[in-house]
């Protein structure tokens, strides 16, 4: 006897639990899936693989503890939310979401280099991420974040890059010119020091000479 194939395009029930592998008599069992592995349910009950994932950046802050955490807006804005230690960081479309970008007119060559940018509005400890810069010296600094170290003036700041060894800044490309300063940033909140987390209790169970410590929950 031939086998019979029947196709199934429903799967809205998502994943059948063990104990419904066998329950053809139960509705949810013509629009379920036995077993689902790196896939996602469709809101109309269709499969999907599961997207795979890519290196975006470093974390801003790898000194202490660090969360990414998933956030949806709506059903075409979805984010992840890098969660540090006093901040918060999102990120969105396969990058970092950052400020205007401002045009760059020069970048010298020096162990900490300075980017000149008019009314920049940046402060020693920021970070910024550079690209659009010709040259082997945008080479270097171009899609890479780097840490404001000093502001030396409204239209200049230093990063944490050294450039000393190349050619000259000659152009770099897109960005705006500012023609004020920027509104200031809030105020810095008091952040609380990092705590430790307790000491998880010792869990017993009876034994055969009394209560026995067991490494596991029960």
């Amino acid at each position: 006897m031939p086998n019979f194939r029947a196709s199934q395009p429903n799967f809205s029930k998502g994943e059948l639990a063990p104990h419904l592998h066998g329950r053809f008599d139960v509705d949810a069992y013509q629009s379920a899936v036995r077993r689902a592995r790196n896939v996602m349910v469709l809101k109309y009950g269709g499969l999907a693989k599961r997207p795979g994932t890519h290196l975006v950046g470093e974390v801003l802050d790898a000194s202490k503890p660090n969360r990414l955490l998933p956030f949806q807006f709506s059903l075409t804005q979805t984010y992840a939310l890098e969660m540090g230690q006093g901040y918060m960081a999102p990120l969105a479309m396969g990058g970092r979401i950052v400020e205007d970008e401002l045009a760059i007119t020069n970048v010298t060559n020096a162990a900490q280099a300075q980017v000149t940018a008019a009314f920049h509005g940046y402060e020693a400890g920021n970070r910024v991420y550079l690209s659009g810069i010709a040259g082997e010296i945008g080479a270097l600094l171009n899609g890479r974040i780097w840490r404001v170290v000093s502001v030396s003036s409204a239209n200049s700041f230093t990063i944490d890059a050294d450039t000393s060894g190349l050619p000259p800044f000659t152009a770099a490309a897109g960005g705006i010119t500012r023609t004020s300063a920027p509104e200031p940033d809030p105020d810095t909140p008091v952040v609380p020091p990092v705590v430790p987390p307790p000491t998880p209790p010792v869990i017993v169970r009876p034994g055969k000479s009394g209560l026995e410590p067991i490494d596991e929950p029960l």
